[in-house]
């Protein structure tokens, strides 16, 4: 079975091969091309060498001059460098016996100006001395230069230094070239994919991209299609919802109207079992509601409005709406926070869950009963605890608290009403508004329901 070529060898793959290998084939041009320009540099001996030598020459021409060898000879024997001054044949003129391996590299004589190479340690140096009067012709002053002295010892190093530094600059010129052509990319799909998280489900990204380079476009236009699919699902579920709200309310309507009317003629013993059915399509009025909050909520059919809100309104107006539904014996306390804050959120989502939360508590913690809010400032959120004192709820439970149709028959009593969705739509409404809920259970028993919003952005009032 044959592999087509395309499998093999894609067109990114193409070019990722070639980016790679340009960036080889590049370092290896600019850090030879480099080192061929620096190494005549880093071959050539230090001004003071150079002078040392220089006052060699000096020495010796002094003492050619004044015609004493002998005192040349012992000269010679006493420097720190091997050095001899010979004629223009390259012989010694104080007769001193010269090695064969010295001779041999008489012939690969270096000026003292020109670099020294790095094929030879101890390499020999000639400096001609002009201005020294000798019977046989130009005298030449040849110096053996020392190992430790030599340029060579440091330029390993240096070619490392070079090849390192090269290295580096290629990779990121050639690593920005390719981040351009990857990550640019890769950024349209991740705002992509964020603003169809975020509920934009028109969000398309194949625009971003050009066919030359077929396997972005091609995700590109997958991750379109995928947001289409997405978006038309949204619409039929939300005209379902629509359809189905409009087709349960129509019969309770119609439903209510007939019950009162025959409120009108029923007899005293028959007003009973119509207000038992009048108690039951509120709670099927109220059930649809709830159920299509939820539904809204859960899959982001909410625009939120964010706006800049002091926290002492939200207080304000939780505290003047939960009064009326409070009774006789259930207080509810917002202790006040130790300054004012104005936070940016939707007011009426936070409101409306802070409400939630609080009928919630009211419904179920007892006929006399203390509710307590308190807000506080953690890890840089923003939380608001609401307290009761009622019977709490079994902590191997608390985590299925805000799961839609959770009844907590055994500590909150279903006979009071209500069909596990008030937390459910308070958990997806802090979820729209970037925080979270959770829930405790006091030490000393009652229930503890916890906002974290996050601070950024608040400020001070």
């Amino acid at each position: 079975m044959s592999i087509p070529i395309t499998g093999l060898f894609s067109g990114l793959q193409v070019k990722l091969f070639s980016y790679f290998a340009l960036s080889l084939l590049a370092i290896l041009l600019i850090a030879t091309g480099i080192e061929r320009i620096v190494i005549n540099r880093l071959l050539t001996l230090p001004q003071s060498t150079q002078a040392q030598i220089n006052h060699l020459a000096n020495q010796a021409t002094d003492l050619v001059n004044k015609d004493a060898l002998t005192a040349l000879t012992t000269w010679e024997q006493n420097q720190a460098f091997r050095v001899y001054v010979l004629d223009k044949d390259l012989k010694s003129i104080t007769k001193s016996a010269l090695h064969p391996h010295f001779i041999f590299k008489l012939q690969y004589m270096r000026q003292l100006h020109l670099p020294m190479g790095n094929s030879v340690r101890k390499p020999l140096i000639g400096i001609p001395l002009p201005n020294a009067h000798y019977i046989n012709g130009p005298l030449t002053l040849v110096v053996q230069l020392k190992p430790e002295l030599h340029p060579a010892q440091k330029l390993t190093q240096s070619l490392w230094i070079i090849r390192v530094l090269v290295g580096i600059s290629v990779l990121l010129v050639f690593t920005s070239i390719l981040t351009r052509y990857l990550i640019t990319p890769l950024k349209h799909l991740k705002l992509g994919t964020q603003a169809l998280a975020s509920g934009r489900l028109d969000t398309r990204i194949a625009q971003h991209f050009s066919v030359k380079e077929p396997e972005f476009y091609h995700l590109a236009t997958e991750f379109d299609h995928m947001a289409e699919q997405v978006q038309q699902s949204m619409q039929n579920q939300k005209r379902l919802l629509r359809d189905v709200s409009h087709e349960l309310r129509t019969p309770l309507a119609r439903q209510e109207l007939a019950l009162h009317l025959l409120a009108k003629q029923a007899s005293r013993e028959q007003h009973k079992f119509i207000q038992r059915l009048e108690q039951e399509n509120k709670q099927m009025a109220s059930l649809i509601n709830s159920i299509l909050d939820y539904s809204r909520l859960n899959n982001a059919y909410v625009e939120l409005t964010y706006a800049w809100v002091a926290l002492s309104h939200i207080r304000s107006r939780v505290l003047a709406d939960i009064q009326f539904e409070a009774k006789a014996e259930q207080t509810i306390t917002w202790t006040e926070f130790t300054h004012d804050l104005n936070i940016q959120t939707d007011a009426n989502f936070l409101i409306r869950a802070i409400d939630n939360v609080l009928r919630n508590a009211l419904k179920y913690a007892g006929e006399s009963c203390t509710v307590i809010i308190s807000s506080h400032i953690n890890d840089g959120n923003l939380v608001i605890d609401i307290e009761d004192d009622g019977p709490g709820i079994p902590d191997d439970k608390l985590e299925n608290l805000f799961n839609p149709f959770t009844r907590m028959d055994e500590a909150r009593h279903s006979s009071q009403g209500g069909y596990g969705l008030g937390l459910a739509i308070v958990k997806q409404s802090l979820k729209l508004l970037g925080g979270e809920v959770s829930a405790s259970n006091h030490l000393t028993g009652g229930l503890c329901i916890s906002f974290s919003l996050p601070l950024p952005p608040m400020k001070a009032a």
